[in-house]
């Protein structure tokens, strides 16, 4: 049984955040049932890009703060660290309003520039090692802080997702250049989860982000702090707090089949509030591709791909500022006579471009035959 702890939080005011992580880490035994005094923590929340805290891309500082503290107040070491897609560590911890909190507690923000080729572990099944950033060889445990998301590939960004920022640098670029099928990238995914196995994951779902997510979607208020020991279990209350079945988000579908647990919602028991009164029913959510069998030729991917996925499409408040050049890992943007244009014939649908486009001036579009299917 996989147990999780619901905490009922309705702004980032910063004493209603510390009582509602101290709530949850109490409903879960305490903090000190995950790590213990002396021991170094990688804390490890969600940065995706530079973008201030009201703009609810990244986790909310005030989040990470309640849970420094609580790490401080056993006598363990915290670090912060993430290896955002785009940008320094340095630069999106400070816009982000994290790198200020780390000073004001005096916890190091780890550099997170030099990589350790990790073995996956035994129950991995697509990659033999990761390319990880070096601060995960040098802690006891790691702390997981991701943000509830919606995502163009994954339909929701969550505790398992929120892993792949500890990939170092270029890599992740280059991850999505190899395993171009949507499945394939997924089940690496939860290598990832199984090889990394953070300790605790507690998430930010005071503000969650529909839509256009996970930076250019819109703010929805959910009010709670959610906190668990499975990874699995936590992505599986949040795909039912925004009205999904995990089977409707293609990265637990792929983890129940590999046998898993703590995805049905018998196995899993919530202690503090009830779910109940904090789902939200019209919560807006990407378009889930089509369920590909791993045994599937790769030239029906293709044209799958091509012809059924959603496309992405520049729109006309696109300020050339070239950030989707940068993001692509396909390198199939350009910029040809003050427009950017993308080369649909060998996009490989991976969304990074508008993930990280900063105007929102990147639109995902389904085709008449996406939508008909």
């Amino acid at each position: 049984m996989a147990y999780l702890s619901i905490a009922r939080c309705g702004s980032y005011e910063r004493r209603e955040v510390e009582q509602a992580v101290n709530k949850c880490l109490r409903e879960l035994g305490g903090l000190e049932r995950f790590i213990s005094a002396g021991q170094r923590v990688l804390v490890k929340p969600n940065l995706l890009a530079a973008d201030p805290p009201e703009k609810g891309t990244d986790t909310h500082p005030e989040v990470v703060r309640a849970v420094l503290k609580e790490i401080l107040a056993i006598g363990a070491q915290p670090i912060v660290g993430d290896s955002p897609g785009l940008g320094s560590l340095s630069r999106v911890a400070e816009k982000a309003g994290i790198a200020c909190i780390c000073r004001e507690l005096k916890v190091p923000l780890g550099a997170f520039n030099q990589e350790v080729q990790v073995r996956t572990a035994p129950e991995g099944k697509i990659l033999k090692s990761f390319p990880l950033v070096k601060e995960m060889t040098e802690v006891d445990a790691v702390i997981n802080l991701p943000r509830v998301k919606t995502h163009g590939l994954t339909r929701l960004t969550g505790a398992v997702k929120n892993l792949f920022g500890c990939v170092a640098g270029l890599h992740k670029g280059e991850l999505h250049f190899r395993l171009q099928r949507a499945d394939v990238f997924q089940e690496m995914l939860i290598d990832l989860a199984l090889t990394v196995k953070p300790v605790l994951t507690i998430v930010d779902g005071v503000m969650a982000m529909e839509g256009a997510g996970p930076r250019n979607g819109r703010q929805r208020f959910m009010g709670l702090i959610l906190a668990g020991e499975n990874l699995f279990s936590v992505d599986a209350v949040i795909a039912r707090l925004v009205g999904l079945k995990p089977s409707e988000v293609p990265l637990l579908a792929l983890a129940a089949k590999r046998g898993i647990n703590g995805i049905k919602e018998s196995e899993i028991e919530l202690k503090g509030e009830k779910i109940e009164e904090f789902m939200i029913r019209d919560f807006e959510v990407p378009p889930s591709s089509a369920k590909i069998d791993l045994h599937v030729p790769d030239w029906v991917i293709r044209l799958f791909r091509r012809y059924l996925s959603p496309y992405p499409v520049i729109r006309e408040n696109c300020q050339q500022c070239l950030v989707c050049l940068e993001a692509c890992p396909a390198k199939v943007i350009a910029c040809s006579q003050g427009k950017i244009e993308i080369d649909d014939r060998h996009c490989i649908r991976c969304y990074c471009c508008q993930e990280f486009c900063p105007h929102n001036a990147i639109e995902l579009k389904t085709s008449f035959w996406g939508r008909f299917l």
